[in-house]
């Protein structure tokens, strides 16, 4: 049996020196940062100072970062010349599993991406305790990141891209894999809240005979309607539109600022009552 590494065995000594910035090797190359991102970085380094980063001194004299590469880039691109370093000696897997805490602890990372290092640590014989505990998160949030990754890979391209939220993906997980994606598509279309998601998502999976499940269901699908309506009634009027009651009755309000507003809206009016007439 595969001996297990603790979260004890990473809390290793280290020694601070002051290294060169042609010493360091960044694990990734620089064109897999966003530009932009690197830009808002190294203005934060101008005016907050360049932080200390973590590297794995090598035999050859040069040293490996270990985590935060674009930090590196973006304080580089500031024209830092050297850098205060926090020098460790790894060999072999512990390299890669301290890098993966390392990386954990910058918070700069998509969920998504956080959890396939909290899946790589696992499989280096952590428990969901042990990461938890150093990374500074409960073990509660590391287990619903993991949870993530048994998602359908598509419901996971959805989350990567920013289209879906892990909270809203979260209420998927379980919902049977063939069927994740159109309820995906389902939230995105309706701009369910949380909330509404599951609400659907427990409807789909309670018997049929739970009436009052369905009809929460059948309230948060109502609510995401009328969401949706009002949005498009804010695009269409190009000003702001408020509702307060339910699907049952209520009140709409227009807000116009100009006599301009005005004019646009008459000539709405006219359009409707010209297919009115037809």
């Amino acid at each position: 049996m595969k001996k297990q590494k603790r979260a004890d065995s990473f809390r290793v000594d280290y020694e601070r020196r002051t290294v060169g910035a042609d010493k360091i090797e960044p694990q990734l190359p620089f064109d897999t940062f966003d530009k932009r991102a690197l830009r808002a970085r190294a203005a934060h380094f101008l005016l907050n100072g360049v932080p200390e980063f973590s590297v794995n001194e090598q035999e050859d004299g040069a040293y490996r970062l270990l985590a935060a590469d674009g930090d590196y880039y973006a304080a580089k691109s500031v024209g830092t010349k050297e850098f205060a370093v926090r020098v460790y000696r790894f060999t072999g897997e512990n390299e890669e599993a301290f890098s993966c805490i390392e990386n954990l602890k910058t918070n700069t990372l998509s969920t998504i991406e956080e959890g396939y290092l909290m899946r790589r640590l696992v499989e280096f014989g952590l428990t969901q305790d042990d990461i938890a505990s150093l990374i500074g998160r409960s073990r509660p949030a590391v287990a619903n990141t993991l949870r993530l990754l048994t998602l359908s890979p598509e419901v996971i391209g959805l989350i990567e891209s920013g289209q879906l939220s892990a909270g809203h993906a979260r209420t998927l997980v379980r919902v049977p894999s063939s069927q994740q994606l159109a309820f995906a598509q389902e939230c995105i279309k309706r701009e369910y809240s949380v909330r509404e998601m599951e609400g659907a998502v427990k409807a789909f999976l309670t018997p049929d005979g739970d009436e009052e499940a369905q009809r929460q269901a059948r309230s948060a699908a109502k609510n995401a309607e009328i969401k949706a309506l009002v949005q498009r009634m804010r695009s269409v009027f190009k000003t702001k539109v408020s509702l307060i009651g339910n699907e049952k009755k209520g009140r709409i309000y227009i807000d116009y600022y100009s006599t301009e507003d005005l004019y646009r809206f008459e000539e709405y009016l006219d359009m409707i009552e010209s297919f009115s007439r037809d």
